[in-house]
């Protein structure tokens, strides 16, 4: 019996020995053969880096003020003062609007004016009697002083039904300070766009309805970033907090912002079509040296920064191989393969932190 144990042992042995021998030899063999390199790896180093994790969401650039102007009487545009891209101060005249004639109107503005006359001839008169009683000292200056007020008061009643025809008449007036038919400027600013051409009709705005809008004026001496975010963005989103800003059009220029304004509730509009969004504004600070000129419309892409770590020891993420609920690096130590346990902190996507498990001289294996 033990001289068949030994007899089978050394036959496996022998055997093992035999076959580890050739292995080695053929893998020569075939090496020479065929010209085989030995295997070698392409490896890297792990690398000191800055890693940000930021939120990216386009807005638009808008006027810091922007007003309508909307017509006050209905009629027609009868001229524009005023081009697309003018700069207009706080007050000037926009547009003259025709007012359309109504034969009822003219002729109980017509009567109006003259009830008016009469009753001014009338107060004249009697002004021009108490004035001669009064110097002549035989009639109380009370008196005559009511005297005077009528015959001004007459004469103020005239001049505005005066006005009042010739408005309904020729559509507009001459006089000075009546501008009932001219459209003014509320504010500083340039105008945007005048969808009201000469010749259009024009509706005046009422209780029930909007009137038509003849022009759009914006501040363009200061912008503001305004975009719709999703709920999961708008969560990390603070009043007066600062981000950065690139403008698609200037793709090196980047400008910073003040956060103003964030809606407690979701757009109205983009509700209806099934997304949550919500509006947010803030205030851009152009660079005062900066050369650009800022245009309502532009395309910003906005990058709010939500962790950043400094001079961390970081790899690419694709290295990272997950075992279980452990991460790992493959590197190569002395010849061999071998896996390093790692402890991971903030990835930005294509970088993580490396917190414990790696030192800057390992040697990384990139994996094709």
């Amino acid at each position: 019996m033990t001289k068949l144990i030994l007899t089978t042992s050394f036959i496996a042995g022998g055997f093992f020995a035999y076959s580890k021998i050739y292995k080695t030899q053929w893998e020569q063999l075939t090496r020479t053969a065929f010209k085989l390199d030995p295997i070698t790896f392409q490896t890297t180093e792990p690398t000191r880096r800055t890693i940000v994790r930021k939120k990216v969401f386009s807005g638009n650039l808008m006027p810091h003020k922007e007003t309508k102007l909307e017509a006050h009487v209905t009629g027609v545009v009868d001229k524009l003062f005023v081009r697309i891209g003018d700069y207009v101060p706080q007050g000037a005249v926009i547009a003259r609007i025709k007012i359309q004639p109504n034969l009822n109107e003219v002729e109980a503005a017509a009567s109006k004016l003259r009830l008016a006359t009469i009753d001014r001839n009338q107060a004249r008169t009697k002004y021009l009697r108490s004035k001669q009683l009064f110097s002549k000292k035989m009639l109380a200056k009370e008196a005559y002083e009511t005297a005077l007020a009528a015959w001004e008061q007459t004469k103020e009643k005239v001049a505005a039904a005066q006005k009042r025809l010739e408005i309904i008449q020729r559509g507009y007036t001459t006089a000075k300070g009546v501008a009932a038919n001219m459209i003014k400027a509320p504010i500083k600013g340039t105008i945007l766009s005048l969808p009201a051409k000469e010749g259009s009709m024009v509706q005046a705005v009422s209780d029930k309805a909007s009137g038509t809008t003849v022009a759009l004026i914006g501040d363009m001496s200061h912008f503001l970033f305004s975009a719709q975010v999703s709920e999961l963005d708008v969560i990390h989103l603070t009043k007066e907090m600062t981000f950065t800003a690139s403008l698609n059009a200037l793709n090196d220029e980047k400008l910073q912002v003040t956060l103003t304004k964030i809606a407690p509730k979701a757009n109205e509009e983009a509700f209806q079509k099934g997304e949550i969004k919500f509006d947010i504004e803030g205030i851009i600070h152009k660079p005062k040296k900066s050369k650009i000129t800022l245009r309502a419309g532009y395309v910003a892409l906005a990058e709010v920064i939500l962790e950043q770590v400094n001079d961390v020891l970081a790899v690419p993420e694709s290295m990272i191989q997950i075992k279980g609920a452990t991460y790992c690096v493959k590197c190569l130590h002395e010849g061999k393969v071998v896996e390093k346990e790692v402890v991971l902190g903030l990835s930005d996507g294509l970088y993580v932190e490396v917190k414990e498990g790696l030192t800057e001289s390992d040697q990384l294996i990139v994996e094709a």
